[in-house]
This record gives structure tokens, C-alpha cells and sequence, in this order.
């Protein structure tokens, strides 16, 4: 006699568990060993694909300091990646996103960085993304013995001009700038939330807390015009989009919020993200519709059934490769009010309103409500999990961007993520303001407290040279030559 499969005595099915080995397999593949072609369109992003790559390594690696294994990433390793890092970083502030747009120096040498030059016309300019993609890298590879060297070599105060200049008289931000003649800057990249949340970032990561007339003082971007901005693209059902005008998007949701967090963040906090009645997200114009709408971006996972015999060949229209993915129920005769009968239910998460779900999106739903300090209501993480881990991780490794894909860094990244900011055991502890790890974001604190000191310190040398010249009553012209006034 058969046994009954539904038996009430049968064992729950265990929950699914990450396979720390396997992804750190993947992620040493997609290090030493050339990509796939698929990411050929990605070359003008290669520091995006670092950072994918590099962090999740991190968030792999268990912080033990008894860990006698050889790093995946060596001494020598970490130095040539920030050597490489640090050869994107243009004259005029900020880092061009790939070696293959990395202009000469030796083009610059009639250029001014304020004024800009025809002769470097068409240099690969620096944009927004590759900026904030290498200062997360050089924090991510400080050199474990001095973490507070992270950001050497990097010219502050030009980065911090740089992007003072990328935003618009309305606040936002955009991504790149290229100087047309007769005309002054031009700022390209469209209006994007993602750039608003960049540039955030980036004060955040270089600012700090230096006084108008102190060495290293550079005029500040205006914050409250990009609050403002930020706070009027939230949608009539409470999300938010690139205008309030817009259909609302989970990321773009996830980059307001941060944006906004970001801007209010103590110079100091690493774990404790601000709560939703600090100034800036105390304004958010409708907070229960927007932590209502995050919410309602999860649904139930129904594994769609295959087509029955009968069904008709689908129409050549219907071959949209995500829409192939049916997170509903394939019949409308098998709907039910009722939510399946599931030992254990998968939930999902969708970008946007009837969307299908995708691995990065429950990172950008719980991130978000987690920089509200609104986590708990996201419900319970595990049929999340379950998703993830069942669905959507890869036999080889990482994560794929939707059921029965392949993975890619992107979403083997985010879904890693994810599974950090909740706590799973074996990773590190994310930061959700500025996804990286909290050990990292201490070593960005520390790399940008040198850089700080050392610009007071060559600040006060300058004054005794000044001081000295004002003494004499005379000025030699090599002080012009090293930089002083």
C-alpha cells in the first residue's frame, strides 16, 4: 500500500540553504576568468561590474580574523585592483567608468579643470556611476593593514567641484558633463532618481564635516533644491518615479529614500539608519502610501503549468522573454480567492505595479524600507527566501534574473544583498544606505577623516609659507607654481 504523501505526520521540508562554497565558486570565475560575450554591451560599465564582483566577494567572506585559507582576493590582488581603480580618475574630478574611456594625461597638459579645453574635447569624461562604483572599490580593497589609506589618491576637493557641477536648477542631478564651446557646461544623462541617490552617495563618502575658510572647504551642492526634488516626484498611489507624472518604480523608490537618508546621515553612523521622523524623510509628503505601496510589491509565487494539449500555438507576439515568466495562474477557471495550500509558500517581489517579479527587486523593496526603519513591515522574510534560494539560485552559483535564467553579476550581487540585510548567517552585515558592507562603510569613514587631515595639515603649511612671503614683503613667483594664492 502506498504511503499518503499528505500524510500530517510527514516531516516539514527543511528551509533551503545558501551554498556559501558554490557562489564563491562563481564569484572566482567571474574574477580570474574573462566574462562571457553577453557583457560585451557592458564595457563602457566595466566599475560597475567590478563592484558587483568585488562586494559580493566580501559579503562571501566570513570577517575572522583565525580564517587561516588563502583570500580569494590577495595582497596583490587588492593593490592592482586599486591601482586600476585609481587610473580612471579623470583631472577633472570624478572616474570614467572604463579603461577603454580613460583619456591620456598627457592630453590634459594645456587643459584647466575649471575652464575646461578644446584641446581635450573629446576626452572620456568622468560620469556619476563610475564615480560612485571606484570610491565603493577602494574601500572595498583597503589594504587590511591600513584601511585608513582607502581613498589615497583620490583629489577630493576636484571630485567634489565635479559634482557640485553636475546638478540642475531644479536640484537633480545628472550624469556626465562635457563642456560645449560658446556654451559653457552641458549636463547630460537625462533626470534619473538613480543620479540624485549617486551624488548623495558621494558627499556623503568625500564631504565631511570641513568649515567654509578651512583647508579642503569646497562649496557644498545645494541640498535643499535636491530634497525638494526629490520630494516632489512621489506618485499619486505613493511610490516614487523620475516626476510625480511617472509610473512609480521600486528602484527609483529605493534611490529617493536613500538619497534622502544619505543627506541627513551623521558623518559617523554606520548601523543606524536614520528614522523616518529626521527631517528629511519626515517630509516625504505621503509616508503610510509609500511604505504601503513598497509593501504591495510582494505577492504569492505560482509556478505556472505547463500548456496543456489542447492549448493553441501562443501568437509570434507573445514572446517577450520576461513575460514567458507567468507569476499567475495560467487559467482563469483555476483562480481562487483563497491563497494556494502551501506548506511553504514562495513570495516575490515586483519592480512595478502586474509586473512579473525579478531577483533585484525584493533588494530594492526591503532596502528601502529598511533606510525608513520600517523593515517589519515587510512581513515575514523567509517565503522571500525560499524564493531566492529555490527559484532563483543557480546550480553553478549566483542568482538568475528570473526562474530558469542563467545568472549575471547584476542580480547574483543584489540577491546576495538582500539575504545579508536580513541576517543570514555566513555574510557579512550590509549597510542598506550605501550597499556595501558595515565594515565597510567604517573603512569609508576612516579613509575620508586622512584624506580631511591631510588637508588641514597642508592647508597650515601653506599659511606659514603665505605668512612668511607677507613678513618679507615680497612674493616669489614659484608660489603661483605649487598651488598658493
Amino acid at each position: 500500500m502506498a504511503a499518503d504523501t499528505n500524510s500530517p505526520a510527514d516531516p516539514p521540508n527543511p528551509e533551503p540553504a545558501l551554498d556559501i562554497d558554490r557562489h564563491l565558486k562563481y564569484w572566482k570565475m567571474c574574477l580570474q576568468s574573462p566574462l562571457p560575450h553577453h557583457y560585451l554591451s557592458n564595457e563602457g560599465n566595466r566599475t560597475a561590474l567590478a563592484y558587483f564582483i568585488i562586494n559580493s566577494i566580501v559579503i562571501l567572506t566570513p570577517n575572522s580574523n583565525n580564517n587561516t585559507e588563502s583570500p580569494l582576493i590577495t595582497p596583490q590582488d587588492r593593490r592592482k585592483l586599486r591601482q586600476w581603480v585609481l587610473s580612471h580618475q579623470h583631472p577633472g574630478g570624478g572616474f570614467s567608468p572604463s579603461s577603454s574611456l580613460v583619456f591620456p594625461l598627457q592630453g590634459y597638459e594645456q587643459w584647466g579643470p575649471e575652464t575646461g579645453s578644446q584641446n581635450a574635447e573629446s576626452a572620456g569624461l568622468a560620469n556619476a556611476p563610475g564615480t560612485l562604483f571606484a570610491l565603493q572599490l577602494l574601500a572595498l580593497l583597503a589594504d587590511k593593514d591600513d584601511p585608513d589609506g582607502a581613498f589615497n589618491g583620490v583629489d577630493r576637493v576636484q571630485t567634489l567641484r565635479w559634482l557640485r557641477r553636475l546638478q540642475r536648477e531644479d536640484g537633480s542631478f545628472g550624469e556626465v558633463l562635457r563642456l560645449l564651446p560658446g556654451q559653457g557646461w552641458f549636463i547630460g544623462g537625462g533626470y534619473d532618481m538613480r543620479y540624485c541617490y549617486i551624488a548623495a552617495s558621494i558627499r556623503w563618502m568625500l564631504r565631511g564635516d570641513v568649515k567654509e575658510g578651512e583647508p579642503g572647504w569646497v562649496e557644498d551642492f545645494d541640498t535643499e533644491k535636491l530634497a525638494n526634488y526629490i520630494l516632489s516626484s512621489q506618485t499619486y498611489d505613493g511610490g516614487f518615479a523620475g516626476s510625480s507624472q511617472e509610473e512609480p518604480h521600486a528602484g527609483y523608490a529605493y534611490c529617493a529614500i536613500s538619497a534622502l537618508s544619505l543627506l541627513d546621515r551623521p558623518l559617523t553612523t554606520t548601523t543606524t539608519n536614520p528614522p523616518p521622523t529626521s527631517p528629511l524623510l519626515s517630509r516625504i509628503r505621503d509616508l503610510p502610501a509609500l511604505t504601503h505601496w513598497l509593501t504591495s510589491r510582494q505577492f504569492i509565487y505560482l509556478t505556472p503549468s505547463p500548456p496543456s494539449p489542447t492549448d493553441s500555438d501562443p501568437s509570434p507576439d507573445d514572446n517577450d522573454e520576461t513575460e514567458d515568466v507567468n507569476f499567475l495562474l495560467p487559467s482563469l477557471s483555476s483562480l481562487s480567492l483563497s491563497p494556494p495550500s502551501s506548506q511553504h509558500p514562495l513570495v516575490a517581489s515586483n519592480g512595478r505595479t502586474n509586473k512579473v517579479a525579478d531577483t533585484c527587486y525584493t533588494w530594492w523593496v526591503l532596502a528601502a524600507l529598511s533606510n525608513l526603519s520600517q523593515l517589519p513591515l515587510f512581513g515575514d522574510w523567509l517565503p522571500a527566501r525560499r524564493f531566492l534560494l529555490e527559484k532563483m539560485a543557480h546550480r553553478i552559483g549566483g542568482f538568475s534574473k528570473y526562474p530558469g535564467g542563467p545568472p549575471d553579476v547584476y542580480h547574483s550581487c543584489f540577491g546576495l544583498t538582500v539575504m545579508s540585510l536580513m541576517g543570514e548567517p555566513g555574510l557579512r552585515k550590509l549597510d542598506g544606505g550605501l550597499a556595501v558592507p558595515e565594515e565597510t562603510v567604517k573603512v569609508i569613514e576612516r579613509a575620508r577623516g586622512k584624506l580631511l587631515k591631510k588637508a588641514r595639515t597642508e592647508g597650515k603649511g601653506r599659511e606659514v609659507v603665505v605668512l612668511g612671503v607677507m613678513m618679507r614683503g615680497a612674493r616669489p613667483g614659484w608660489l603661483g607654481a605649487v598651488g598658493v594664492n
